[in-house]
């Protein structure tokens, strides 16, 4: 069940056109396996013609459209359900509900543990994302999340966190660790420290560095700014004061 968080995010930005009929999924499965066309049949149901933006791009669009299809992938069999409009790139449900994606010649990999899972890290994104922020890039080793010491880090959020998103807040704070790139001897990843008060984000750096324990820089580009930040600099782009 999605949290009141992703409920208002939902009412306020998606909108939803009708699913696929579960019948008409039915007649067209010809002889898929009976778990392949109930994962159809559930996806649709919770999902189908929902759309909503998040950062910047086309916007989140879920639902079959019409083409009932089951296709082999490295992690098993898995339909294609969502079109993730920041990455113009199609996203994979597997029929255990995770989604995963390969983004041309990188591994195919899971990105979320549930479409649920999905909706609440933009829902949570949503919700901070107009408060002075700092980006980070971490650099780890394939497969091995950024955070190695959580004590100076507000309290995680479960529903929002998955295999390539990591997401803690408090009142005043929230940091969200999120992986952007993958498939080489390293996955990259950004980490954004969001502040509700300004003068709070001149903490983020012993925060962020502490936390994460891998290799982390200060990132040259903001994708939700889409903004070039310089050094020391918090976005919206505000220089530090003494």
């Amino acid at each position: 069940m999605l949290s009141a968080r992703a409920q208002r995010f939902l009412a306020e930005h998606a909108t939803r056109h009708p699913p696929m009929p579960e019948a008409a999924i039915r007649a067209a499965a010809g002889d898929l396996p009976g778990d392949a066309v109930e994962a159809l049949v559930r996806f649709e149901a919770s999902y189908g013609g929902l759309r909503y933006p998040v950062i910047v791009g086309n916007p989140m669009d879920h639902g079959l459209d019409g083409e009932v299809a089951v296709h082999d992938t490295p992690l098993g069999p898995a339909f294609a359900g969502i079109v993730d409009g920041d990455w113009t790139w199609g996203v994979d449900v597997l029929l255990d509900g995770r989604t995963a994606m390969d983004l041309g010649e990188w591994p195919y990999r899971v990105i979320d543990r549930s479409v649920d899972q999905r909706i609440e890290k933009h829902a949570l994104l949503a919700e901070v994302r107009q408060w002075p922020h700092r980006t980070y890039t971490c650099r780890t080793p394939p497969h091995v999340a950024p955070v190695t010491d959580e004590r100076l880090l507000p309290p995680s959020v479960p529903e929002a966190s998955g295999p390539a998103d990591l997401w803690w807040r408090d009142d005043g704070t929230a940091v969200e660790a999120t992986l952007h790139a993958w498939g080489g001897r390293h996955d990259l990843w950004t980490v954004r420290h969001f502040s509700r008060m300004l003068h709070l984000a001149h903490h983020a750096d012993p925060v962020v560095y502490v936390a994460m324990g891998h290799e982390t820089v200060p990132a040259t580009w903001c994708s939700i700014c889409s903004e070039h930040v310089p050094p020391e600099w918090t976005c919206p782009l505000t220089p530090d004061s003494p």
